[in-house]
């Protein structure tokens, strides 16, 4: 697995975006693929090797970006598919602002004259993922771009009931983040649809 991203100054602050899990090895001189979207909540503590410019990043502890990865991986063998050449996962965020401390990042997010979003949002996907945690004050409003637009088809968890649902959850829906999230049921949905 390989991950890629942009790395931009935004008013000042390090954004990523148009961040890519490559389910094999990235061949940049090659068409790239991308067989679903997954949203989260923040970029994290990833951090850049260059800005500017599509380019590999250093997890330096991410776990999402792996976790993400494995699951679709694991989904691919589980339908008896094979993973397609240069085959990527397009991560989206409820906010672009880099930072291990979510709660700081998104007051800085918040604080923002215009928040910037990942272009690639207007563009489709096969299918989203959402994983934005559960119903919080401060992530809410970022939530709402996302409900709107009503990705079809998607899916979350729900952590209240402890099962996949097939839609785009509401703000206040807990659609588990990959942090302690069970992988079977994951895995499973995911192999139905890559």
């Amino acid at each position: 697995m390989e991950y890629v991203a942009t790395f931009e100054e935004v008013e000042g602050v390090l954004c990523r975006f148009d961040t890519r899990i490559y389910l094999g090895s990235y061949n940049p001189s090659k068409d790239s693929i991308c067989v679903g979207a997954m949203v989260g909540k923040n970029p994290g503590s990833a951090m850049p090797t260059r800005t500017g410019e599509l380019a590999p990043l250093e997890l330096r502890g991410d776990k999402m970006l792996p976790t993400v990865g494995n699951r679709f991986t694991e989904a691919y063998a589980l339908a008896n598919k094979q993973v397609p050449p240069n085959a990527f996962v397009r991560i989206w965020n409820l906010f672009y602002v880099c930072g291990k401390d979510m709660d700081r990042a998104a007051k800085v997010a918040s604080q923002m004259a215009h928040p910037p979003i990942c272009e690639s949002e207007k563009g489709t996907v096969p299918f989203v993922w959402f994983g934005w945690g559960g119903n919080n004050a401060m992530l809410n409003p970022f939530k709402q771009r996302f409900v709107e637009r009503r990705y079809s088809p998607a899916f979350f968890y729900d952590h209240t009931c402890g099962k996949v649902i097939t839609r785009t959850p509401e703000q206040s829906e807990f659609a588990k983040h990959t942090q302690g999230m069970p992988a079977a049921p994951i895995r499973k949905h995911l192999a139905m649809v890559v």
